[in-house]
């Protein structure tokens, strides 16, 4: 056919352009190894070996697992730039979007990618893209085996018997930047630190359950719940909803943390994660309990705040409705849909006000359902002119007990007490409370021996002022302080 009677162009992508152009998605090494284990949980691996060799001229990113594997026309496809159509249906258990995250992820890491793979038959394929062969051959050449003896080593063989796949990445010059070969080791083992807690917390609900096992050079991952922080002080969990989006169901739970006074060292560091506690506040999306987005508020007009800190909210969609959520090729950010933006919106906005009550009172009580019990504070947060201020509680028991004591010379306690309030360092306080670096002593820590000391004292003096026994406890047991005793 005369190709000006055409109707249409055949215009075919450069192989070298594409391929470069699928190295600047925006992977980081963690969120591209994550991708990679997306596909191994699809396969039905229950185990994912993760190791690396450092070397001046043949550095690699080895991923194992032990799932089905595929046979050749499968890891010819997987190979394949865009082998899945993301508006085709999927299983209801597939990680995977796109079919671009094999090549994508590990572009963004590396200029060779090797795929080892091995299904029930026991036959095994090898295939193999190297971006400097496709520069030269300037054609989609994929390799049918490793490119050299030192591929074919750092590839090697399965740990373990039957299926499995190994993805192997080389030429590693996003991951190696400086070529100076110690600059690189320190730098790497630190991007590989950030690894092992991404993947503990972007897959704790399956390392939980007992359904995969994550190893990093033979060690084992320990899943990274973000809203179990402590066994002793469980975090409040707030009513669950359930919304629907073309009768596919969403489902949102919102999360207290309990109060960073009452945690330990270790606990406290837990909460930092990898951001550090403060930016790891807000939604936690979850698309088939796999982690895409996590200490964000996604597109809400919510700002991450100190005082919010103590609020995370997990909401759990299913995959069917990903172009709802608009999920990108990286599965590690999302869009709330119009429908239902604004029940989140009241969701989210009703969690953080419970979040903001605990973290200001310090966690010292929470008031249960039904419960008239009334706490009196040794502090009062007040607002003049548009300015917030805090000062102590003139009507507190033991202020009141004081004044009474001292009669005529009271004015000496309340001038100091008024300096107290007014020269309260508030930045200061906040800065450190902040800082994920400081660990803040905790109330009484050590010496609640003396706390009930105090409470005794406190009892005595009431009786003294003229209470009844009963009167004095039930208004000794009513200030807030004394809630660390667990009085009845």
């Amino acid at each position: 056919m005369n190709k000006q009677n055409q109707k249409y162009d055949i215009v075919r992508p450069e192989p070298e352009s594409l391929l470069q152009s699928t190295r600047s998605f925006g992977y980081s090494v963690e969120t591209a190894i994550a991708d990679l284990i997306d596909n191994s949980i699809t396969a039905n691996a229950t185990k994912i070996k993760i190791s690396f060799g450092i070397d001046r001229y043949s550095s690699f990113v080895r991923i194992e697992d032990n799932g089905k594997g595929m046979n050749e026309k499968e890891l010819l496809n997987a190979m394949k730039v865009g082998s899945f159509n993301p508006l085709d249906d999927r299983h209801e258990n597939d990680l995977g979007r796109f079919g671009l995250g094999l090549k994508t992820a590990s572009f963004s890491q590396c200029r060779r990618l090797t795929v080892k793979t091995r299904n029930k038959s026991g036959k095994g394929f090898i295939r193999c893209w190297d971006l400097d062969i496709v520069k030269e051959k300037k054609d989609w050449v994929l390799l049918r085996n490793c490119v050299d003896k030192v591929s074919e080593k750092n590839l090697g063989e399965f740990s373990e018997g039957g299926s499995g796949t190994i993805v192997l990445w080389e030429k590693l010059d996003r991951l190696m930047e400086s070529r100076e070969l110690k600059l690189d080791k320190e730098h790497f083992y630190r991007k590989f630190d950030n690894v092992r807690k991404h993947l503990g917390l972007t897959f704790h609900r399956f390392i939980e359950n007992g359904e995969i096992a994550i190893f990093v050079l033979d060690d084992e991952l320990e899943a990274i719940n973000p809203f179990n922080i402590s066994d002793e002080y469980p975090s409040a969990e707030l009513a669950e909803e359930q919304l629907s989006i073309r009768q596919q169901h969403i489902y949102i739970q919102p999360f207290i943390l309990p109060h960073e006074s009452k945690l330990s060292s270790n606990e406290k560091k837990n909460l930092e994660i990898v951001k550090g506690w403060t930016e790891h506040q807000g939604i936690y999306l979850y698309r088939n309990r796999r982690l895409i987005a996590d200490g964000t508020w996604l597109d809400l007009d919510f700002r991450k705040k100190e005082s919010q800190r103590l609020c995370r909210i997990r909401i759990d969609i299913p995959n069917t409705l990903d172009s709802e959520w608009h999920i990108d090729v990286k599965k590690a950010s999302a869009k709330i849909p119009d429908v239902i933006r604004k029940r989140i919106r009241t969701i989210c906005f009703t969690s953080i006000e419970k979040a903001v009550k605990v973290y200001t009172h310090r966690g010292a009580y929470l008031r249960r359902k039904g419960e008239k019990k009334e706490i009196v504070y040794l502090w009062k947060a007040r607002q003049k002119q548009g300015k917030r201020f805090y000062e102590v509680n003139k009507d507190h028991p033991i202020y009141q007990l004081i004044l009474e004591y001292l009669g005529e010379d009271a004015y000496v306690f309340r001038d100091y007490m008024r300096l107290i309030g007014e020269s309260m360092p508030v930045s200061l306080i906040v800065s450190d409370f902040s800082d994920p670096s400081t660990i803040m002593k905790d109330f009484f820590e050590s010496s609640r021996g003396e706390l009930k000391t105090i409470y005794e004292n406190t009892v005595s003096a009431l009786i003294n002022a003229g209470f009844s026994e009963d009167e004095a406890i039930k208004k000794a047991n009513s200030i807030e302080c004394f809630q660390q005793l667990k009085l009845n």
